[in-house]
């Protein structure tokens, strides 16, 4: 049966995933690292560009995405300093 949504395969493992989940579904993704957080900045523009959301969210969006990534950085250099506190 085909797909009558846009979807993306993801590089690195080839999955299928859809785009955008439909009205009243829940949009979940992994946002543990950078790369995802990336990734997903990158699906929120390639929306933008297709129409698929409004400009104005797609900037909300990504502003929030940012500040997701801002705190995976400083939970890394929050664990990096105390592995290197631990180690003196």
């Amino acid at each position: 049966m085909a797909n009558e949504y846009p979807v993306e395969i993801d590089g690195t493992t080839g999955e299928v995933e859809p785009l955008p989940p439909q009205k009243g579904q829940r949009y979940r993704c992994k946002l543990d690292t950078l790369q995802d957080v990336r990734r997903e900045m990158a699906k929120v523009y390639r929306e933008a560009r297709s129409e698929l959301i409004d400009p104005a969210t797609a900037s909300k969006l990504v502003w929030v995405l940012q500040a997701v990534g801002k705190v995976i950085e400083g939970s890394d250099l929050e664990k990096r300093i105390e592995a290197l506190e631990s180690k003196q």
